[in-house]
Order: C-alpha cells, then structure tokens, then sequence
C-alpha cells in the first residue's frame, strides 16, 4: 500500500515537472519554418524528403540550407544522455519497460536511464530542431510534439495498403506475401503508438495540414505539393 502510494506520489511529481519544462521552452519558440512528415509503412518518405529538400533549397537560395532529420533524432538523444543510440531504439518501437525492469537497471548501474528520461529527452531534442527550423523531421513522433509550433507544415503520408504491400516487398526480401504482411501491420502499429505516446493520448489526425496518397502522385510531385502549400502559407 505504501508503495503504491509512493509511486503514484513521485509520478505525479514528475508530470507537474514535465507540464513546467514545457511551459518554459514553449517561450522559446521562434516561429521558424519546418515541416514533419508522417507516413504509413512502405510509402518513401526518404525520397520525398530528398525531393522536398531541393525545392525548399531552389526556394529559399544559398541564405538558408534546409536539412533532413530521421536517424539523427536518436543520435542527438542518445548524447544528450550519454548512451549508445541502440539503447534508445525500443523508445522508437513504442515499447516500455516494467517497474521490474526499472529498478533492476537502476541497482545494476548508476548510468542507468529510465524510459522517461529517455523520451523526455527525445521530445527536447525534437523541440530544439523544429525552433531552429529550417528541417524537414521524418516521423519519430514529430507531429504530435510539435503540433502546436507556429510557422510549420504537418504532412501525413498514406497510401492504399495493396500499394503499399508491393512497394515494401520490392524493397525487402521477405519469404512471402503474408509475411510482408504482418510486418506492415505491425510497423503501422508501431508508429500509431508511437505518436499516440507523444501527443498525451489517441491522436487527432485532423491535425495533419495536408495528406497525400502516394499511390496518386510521386515523390517529385509530393514534394512540389508540399513546398506549393508552404508557399501558400508564406511559410518564408
């Protein structure tokens, strides 16, 4: 019972902690443009944002060099925590660690970081990017954490799951379709979650400023879409 107690006691503590920092760094925010892109499993994300990134570069000339962030969100996190970035991965994969889990890791090193601190971190890294702006975030979670960012585009990727299933076994080599299958059924999950996470609850995905099939247009054509819409918006 006092266990218990204590618990829900420091988990409280925590989140009015958290609800604090937010607060403070939310004042930081300078309004300067970036866009996420959030995308269903087996649509190119990677080459959109390489084609996105040349016209957002064509647009804006030499004055600004927009980059791309995906794997550099974990590196970026895993420094700020002084921990290999293989050890955050499963914060990616939605999955948590038990209370059993925890305090095991915490009596075996005094290095150890808890799953809070791990997606605290992460979420601070990805503030700090989208302020500095001038990037173009592929999913982790981005949307839900910087939703409420002024001077961004929020784009959602999704194509039918038939597409998708072909594009994905091009691309791997699974054993059969049914396999591919599953897998893009659960990488489809994985990231729903993963975003739920974020975003403090199941996300409203009418959220998203735009979506486009993948299906309907191409890479170029989905990037030409994008940057057209940020020009709409005068976005710079």
């Amino acid at each position: 019972m006092a266990e218990n107690f204590l618990m829900y006691y420091m988990q409280k503590r925590l989140d009015n902690e958290e609800k604090s920092q937010q607060r403070n760094r939310s004042a930081t925010r300078t309004g300067k443009p970036f866009f996420t892109l959030s995308r269903q499993y087996g649509c190119p994300s990677r080459e959109i944002a390489a084609e996105l990134q040349k016209q957002l570069n064509d647009i804006t000339g030499p004055r600004k060099k927009w980059n791309i962030i995906n794997k550099e969100i974990i590196q970026d996190s895993a420094k700020e925590l002084d921990l290999h970035p293989q050890k955050l991965r499963y914060v990616f994969d939605a999955q948590r660690r038990t209370a059993i889990d925890e305090v095991i890791a915490s009596m075996s090193t005094r290095y150890y970081k808890n799953d809070r601190q791990i997606r605290k971190t992460i979420r601070e890294v990805i503030e700090d990017i989208a302020s500095e702006g001038y990037s173009v975030i592929i999913g982790r979670g981005g949307v839900a954490i910087t939703n409420d960012f002024p001077n961004s585009l929020h784009v959602r990727l999704f194509a039918p799951q038939d597409w998708r299933l072909k594009s994905i076994m091009k691309r791997h080599n699974f054993r059969s379709q049914k396999e591919a299958f599953n897998h893009l059924r659960y990488v489809d999950k994985k990231r729903t979650d993963l975003i739920d996470h974020f975003s403090g609850g199941k996300f409203n995905f009418n959220k998203f400023d735009i979506s486009i099939n993948c299906e309907t247009f191409s890479p170029a054509e989905t990037a030409e879409i994008v940057a057209s819409s940020a020009q709409a918006k005068k976005m710079f």
